[in-house]
């Protein structure tokens, strides 16, 4: 690892040159769960569970991961993480969320939708939860990103990113600028040509968020998430 630093929106964050992993920002508030250990963390996550979905840690897996898989049963199925609606991240105090994630069994079908990022309220209809800022794939590879602050709605742009079962990539959220938020992968800047506006309350509280959801279909899709940093000012 070479890892090197830099000031970014005025914090001093160590990141890897290569991978362009945040190793560690100095940051007032800072958040981070690399998914290591025998179990997932109940006091950090509650699980969003439906069906015959299952969220768990990966079993001996480098460096830790969370699976959230959805298996064949015709039926709706939810596997995901989030705080279970403690909103307590400010989405206008310099917030950044970063994750690396991949999905391990590719989404199958239009009916399998993948996220990961911040959310306001949960919904179990991926599409009806009112505040959302992610990454996203529909019944493929293909990674698009989106927001939603009630009153500015993007939906699904494309990155330009698609990966297979193998790939590792790791997604960074920057809302510095909240009439502007921005999309990485891997360090570079995705979806550039396109405003993505959350200025609808400045103050806007949230919460991370990790799923794979369908609806009543034998498709399948899983997510492996090896760690997720979320940082913000204290005010």
């Amino acid at each position: 690892m070479t890892t090197r630093s830099r000031f970014a929106a005025g914090v001093l964050t160590f990141f890897d040159r290569t991978t362009r992993e945040t190793v560690l920002p100095v940051s007032p508030v800072f958040f981070e769960d690399d998914f290591l250990g025998p179990a997932l963390n109940t006091t950090k996550w509650t699980a969003l569970d439906t069906g015959a979905a299952t969220e768990a840690v990966v079993a001996d897996l480098a460096n830790g991961a969370v699976g959230l898989a959805l298996d064949a049963t015709n039926e709706v199925q939810l596997a995901g993480i989030s705080w279970n609606d403690q909103r307590t991240l400010a989405l206008n105090q310099g917030l950044i969320l970063e994750a690396r994630f991949r999905l391990s069994v590719l989404p199958s079908a239009a009916s399998v939708i993948a996220v990961l990022g911040l959310q306001g309220d949960h919904n179990a209809a991926v599409d009806t939860v009112a505040e959302s800022i992610w990454f996203r794939a529909d019944g493929n590879g293909q990674i698009t990103v989106e927001s939603d602050d009630t009153s500015h709605e993007t939906s699904k742009v494309a990155t330009g990113v698609t990966v297979t079962t193998a790939d590792w990539v790791i997604g960074k959220i920057d809302c510095t600028d909240i009439a502007d938020v921005k999309f990485f992968i891997n360090g570079n800047r995705v979806a550039e040509g396109t405003t993505f506006n959350m200025s609808q309350v400045a103050g806007l509280a949230l919460q991370p968020v990790a799923r794979v959801s369908k609806s009543a279909a034998t498709s399948v899709g899983t997510m492996q998430v090896d760690y997720i940093r979320a940082w913000m000012n204290r005010a």
